[in-house]
């Protein structure tokens, strides 16, 4: 069977300690077409980017978002597209590893921002827990940390009622609940 790409959609997310101890993570999105693409503001040539966005968020040790900054190099609609780069200032103060996608709807809701870049936004705790892991956060449980990894119980792998939690991080092990069967 043949195939033929028509679309590439290309993320990149970086992130950066600074020498003050903040964090910066750079999340950016290119979407091109590998045919001119006509779209509803005109045709986009095969291979610029229909989509380039890139969201740079400054981040605390906490994951407290301090800093937001929304470019748009791309867009497929000139002013409607470019004048939603300044809602995402409504991530300052937001904590990354505190119901942050609910909370990041509850700012953003359905009309402000870019669907783009907000899902860009989505991935920021992840970028997070991924870039902190053995620099913030220890990677096994060495006893001095008193909090809890924000890690845990966000996926199947790091269940606290897992094996891995139970090896590595033993004093957050939850042995699962016992269901017995009552006839």
């Amino acid at each position: 069977m043949n195939r033929h790409m028509i679309h590439l959609r290309q993320i990149e997310a970086v992130a950066f300690v600074r020498d003050d101890g903040l964090w910066e993570m750079e999340l950016t999105l290119h979407d091109r077409k590998t045919r001119t693409f006509p779209g509803g503001a005109g045709d986009h040539p095969a291979g610029v980017p229909i989509h380039g966005m890139t969201l740079a968020c400054t981040l605390s040790t906490d994951g407290t978002v301090t800093h937001a900054d929304a470019r748009m190099t791309s867009v497929p609609f000139e002013v409607s597209c470019r004048s939603s780069a300044d809602d995402y200032a409504e991530l300052i103060g937001l904590n990354v590893f505190d119901r942050f996608s609910a909370r990041l709807k509850d700012r953003l809701g359905e009309r402000s921002g870019c669907h783009h870049l907000t899902t860009l936004a989505g991935m920021l705790p992840t970028l997070a827990i991924q870039s902190f892991a053995g620099e913030v956060v220890a990677v096994r449980d060495d006893g001095r940390s008193l909090e809890r990894p924000p890690a845990l119980d966000g996926c199947r792998g790091l269940r606290t009622d897992g094996e891995a939690v139970r090896l590595y991080w033993p004093r957050w092990h939850q042995p699962a609940p016992v269901l017995s069967h009552v006839p």
